[in-house]
């Protein structure tokens, strides 16, 4: 069901603020141009002023909600969960925040009662009908985007039948804050490193089976331990990878997934990243 489809969280500030800024924008023109719902009942010295007003709360709410609400509530917007439905329920949300911030403005600006489920069908009809075709044609073309860019990935990585990925074989310490803390492992049996808060989780082949250790570190360090070594990459503000261990190169909407030998857990891949990616698979592969 494409309900549940996986749908990419934009946690970039800047693009954050950026999508709302264009909102405000768009809601300001589209008052000043059409003139909809009565709008041109406004006096004409106050047409720049009102529309202003509406485009700023637009701008204001959506970006509070937008910035606000992933730091309270981070698992609900984690992106290794996100889909579809959350993000319509997130666009939703947004609707109903900027009519209630409307409805509190067209009271300042004209001094009248407006009832509130007028300023939600005004709102919902400017809102979110559109928004919801721009997240299901979004959805689609990510989809279409990485998945077939994906299996060309992966074909590439696997054109020659037999063959491995190039690796080193040798023997790698991670240390950690904690005194006497470290953790060695041969590079050819690593997997990955994950990050959680203050500490790092390293999983590698041991005694032929996974095996996960936890220092007290954090993963721009042991980016730095590990910067030597090309077939090593960070390939998520959360991930390092082996890209040597990689045997699966997969695509959504949010982008590529690899899947490494040996282990369940898929792996993303931040979507800023997926050209090095590229280049650096095919020179570990080739």
């Amino acid at each position: 069901m494409i309900l549940n489809q996986p749908f990419p969280a934009n946690q970039e500030i800047s693009k954050t603020l950026r999508f709302t800024f264009y909102a405000g924008c768009v809601v300001f023109l589209i008052l000043v141009l059409f003139q909809p719902f009565g709008f041109y009942k406004t006096a004409p010295q106050y047409y720049f002023r009102n529309a202003f007003f509406f485009g700023l709360a637009t701008f204001i709410v959506s970006s509070l909600n937008a910035l606000l609400l992933p730091v309270l509530f981070p698992r609900v917007f984690d992106e290794r969960t996100w889909t579809v439905s959350k993000e319509l329920g997130a666009m939703i949300w947004q609707v109903m925040a900027i009519s209630f911030a409307n409805l509190l403005l067209f009271k300042w600006l004209y001094n009248e009662e407006v009832p509130i489920i007028t300023i939600l069908g005004i709102t919902a009809a400017v809102g979110i009908f559109p928004i919801t075709l721009i997240i299901l044609l979004k959805q689609y073309t990510l989809l279409k985007k990485y998945g077939s860019s994906a299996a060309v990935l992966d074909q590439q990585i696997h054109r020659q039948p037999g063959t491995h990925a190039k690796t080193e074989s040798s023997l790698i310490t991670i240390p950690g804050e904690n005194q006497n803390e470290t953790v060695s492992f041969n590079l050819d049996d690593f997997r990955f490193i994950s990050s959680a808060d203050n500490y790092i989780k390293l999983h590698f082949v041991e005694n032929q089976k996974l095996s996960q250790r936890v220092l007290r570190s954090t993963l721009k360090k042991s980016e730095e331990y590990l910067a030597q070594h090309d077939q090593v990459f960070r390939c998520h503000r959360t991930y390092i990878v082996n890209l040597a261990a990689v045997e699966h190169v997969s695509g959504n909407a949010q982008g590529y997934k690899l899947r490494l030998k040996g282990v369940n857990e898929l792996i993303p891949v931040s979507r800023n990243l997926n050209r090095e990616l590229t280049s650096r698979l095919q020179s570990v592969s080739g």
